[in-house]
């Protein structure tokens, strides 16, 4: 088969299963499952095909002078790769799992479109194709949250309005960039985001389309409802994974390749950074359920990657790349195990999980390899990715920036340490009943791979450099095994976070109930309160001002406009029911009278209408 054709079975593949299976084995929930497999192998047979040639592109007319544009570069093979991994993992899992999803055919199809679409976004060089891309990948998050059951249709509401919304504000921003960019729909015009309004309007607007997609501040608030209700592999393969990917790939060539980055750009980038972390952070640390703390504590990741993305330097843009990879590894890990362990307790209370990784050695392995990852500790690929991030923000000076990132990750490793304590802590009554292979094996495959990332990445660091700016050489990456500011400022979080889990862990009974002195807090408590109620949630907070906005239409406008109406109705029957109570006296013979009247006159407009013709 032709490399050109090979390149674009990744996304092709996938969907022709999805179709294939929902026509013929949408009450097979077996077989769908085993066919998702099998497409996604085949899938990443098609990218080993082709991965480590020759440059491969695909071009094609599609319509209004817009084509169909697609190619393999070494950074794009490796962002592939990973996706594809992740689409393994995931199937792999959903053959133990799909007799626990309410919805399993609604749930396959879409998990295989979402797989087609990320790899579309990944591959495209076209932003037409991307936008079509996204949009499906939109659609298909939507449809595997509700896949959960009626438990989980508001949650999925709630993640299509809000992505919708992202999704709007990354389409004007695409009108504009067309505008500054006629004729050119390929990703790489490179528009100085100070040459005009226009173009920091088209910069902001797209920055806040990608972010939303990765779940930055304020297009979060759906993703822990979500991971209460979605099947867990679901929650696994796009929030804990594949968005990521989308998401911060799509915003790696918006500040490396779409647009030069100016100083006000990249504090707007730092701001929403810092933002998106503290919005999280802090209530992770006292919430109770461990689905709920694992997305929270991917949502603060992002801001990560957004500070590293706007230092606009190789160490930061490749940091950030490095880190989104890394975190989609043991995140996905984790929230497999997480399925895992709930399946077991029956619920994912921490109260109620505490102490069952024991009694699961393979699951609790995997959870404790990504837990390594997880707490950014040496020499895991999120050690490195994070440590370049902090050597961006120093060599930009961003000193405000770093502290409040600082804080962020010794409270992440804080909560990191509270959640494996809950699952590996003592319980002698639990017996060892491990989950099924389909499901233990992704946990402990991603977990080595999020400790085994640093190797990955020191060999392709290559790689990540020529994308990042940097050039082939490895001695940019290096920088993290060296004595500098950034290193202490690495270490010192591991310390802090450590001695912070500690210090908790010694004023409570049980590892599930650190931290929740805070809610005591008259400040902290009343804030994780008012989150708690939702006050802070911009789409509750939509809600209730579209519901005032009706109340005052409808009251104000609809309501006056039917006593107007009605009002024209009482005068205009007031004077019109003397002459026609006239007319209608009850007699038989005045209705018949008027019958023929009618006819009469009926019949002499039409020969009017004749005679004029002729």
């Amino acid at each position: 088969m032709k490399p050109e054709i090979l390149l674009l079975m990744p996304f092709v593949i996938p969907v022709i299963a999805a179709l294939l299976g929902v026509v013929t084995l949408a009450r097979k929930a077996a077989l769908f499952a085993f066919l998702s497999f099998v497409a996604v192998v085949l899938s990443a047979v098609a990218w080993i095909m082709i991965a480590g040639g020759p440059p491969v592109s695909f071009s094609h007319p599609w319509f209004a002078g817009f084509n169909l544009l697609f190619s393999l570069t070494p950074l794009k093979s490796v962002m592939l790769a990973f996706a594809l991994g992740f689409q393994i993992m995931t199937t792999l899992y959903i053959q133990g799992y799909h007799s626990r999803i309410a919805r399993p055919a609604l749930f396959t199809f879409f998990i295989l479109l979402a797989f087609g679409a990320s790899c579309a976004v990944i591959l495209t060089d076209s932003l037409l194709v991307l936008l079509v891309a996204w949009e499906i990948f939109l659609v298909a998050l939507y449809a595997v949250i509700h896949s959960g059951g009626e438990k989980a249709e508001a949650a999925s509401m709630k993640a299509l309005v809000i992505g919708g919304a992202g999704d709007f504000l990354m389409i004007l921003g695409l009108l504009l960039y067309f505008y500054l960019s006629p004729g050119s729909e390929e990703i790489g015009a490179a528009i100085p985001v100070g040459s005009s309004k226009t173009a920091f309007a088209s910069f902001f607007l797209l920055f806040l389309g990608a972010g939303a997609k990765a779940g930055m501040f304020p297009f979060h608030t759906w993703i822990p409802d979500a991971a209460l209700t979605m099947p867990a592999p679901g929650f696994a393969a796009i929030p804990g994974s594949l968005e990521k990917v989308v998401g911060v790939w799509f915003l790696f060539l918006i500040t490396g390749r779409m647009f030069e980055l100016n100083g006000p750009a990249r504090t707007v980038m730092y701001v929403f950074a810092i933002l998106t972390v503290l919005a999280v952070i802090v209530p992770a640390l006292t919430e109770r359920n461990l689905k709920k703390v694992l997305a929270l504590t991917a949502i603060a990741q992002v801001g990560y990657m957004v500070a590293g993305m706007a230092t606009s330097l190789a160490a930061g843009l490749a940091g950030a790349l490095m880190l989104m990879l890394a975190h989609a590894s043991y995140k996905s890990a984790m929230f497999f195990a997480a399925g895992s362990l709930e399946e077991k307790a029956g619920s994912a209370d921490l109260d109620q999980v505490e102490g069952i990784g024991r009694s699961m050695p393979f699951t609790a392995a995997g959870f404790l390899l990504a837990f390594v990852a997880a707490a950014g500790l040496p020499p895991t690929g999120a050690f490195i990715g994070k440590d370049l991030i902090f050597h961006g923000l120093v060599e930009r000076g961003q000193v405000v920036v770093l502290l409040f990132l600082v804080f962020g990750a010794v409270l992440n490793v804080a909560v990191f340490c509270k959640i494996l304590a809950v699952v590996i802590a003592r319980k002698d009554d639990a017996a060892k009943t491990e989950a099924s292979m389909a499901q233990a094996m992704p946990v402990l495959l991603l977990g080595l791979t999020a400790v085994g990332s640093s190797y990955i990445f020191m060999k392709l660091a290559p790689v990540f450099g020529e994308a990042a700016g940097a050039g082939p050489s490895r001695d940019w990456i290096m920088a993290v095994w060296h004595v500098s500011p950034a290193m202490a400022v690495s270490y010192g979080v591991y310390l802090l976070g450590f001695l912070l889990y500690f210090l908790a862990r010694e004023r409570s009974e049980k590892a599930s109930a650190m931290f929740s002195p805070l809610r005591d807090s008259p400040v902290v408590g009343r804030a994780l309160a008012m989150a708690g109620e939702k006050k802070f949630d911009g789409y509750e907070i939509g809600l209730k001002v579209v519901g005032f906005i009706a109340r005052i239409v409808f009251q104000y406008f609809d309501r006056m406009i039917d006593r107007v109406v009605w009002g024209v109705i009482t005068i205009g029957a007031a004077i019109t029911r003397p002459a026609l109570s006239g007319i209608h006296t009850g007699t038989y013979g005045h209705y018949l009278a008027w019958l023929i009247v009618g006819l009469v006159l009926v019949t002499a407009l039409l020969l009017r209408r004749v005679i004029g013709a002729e």
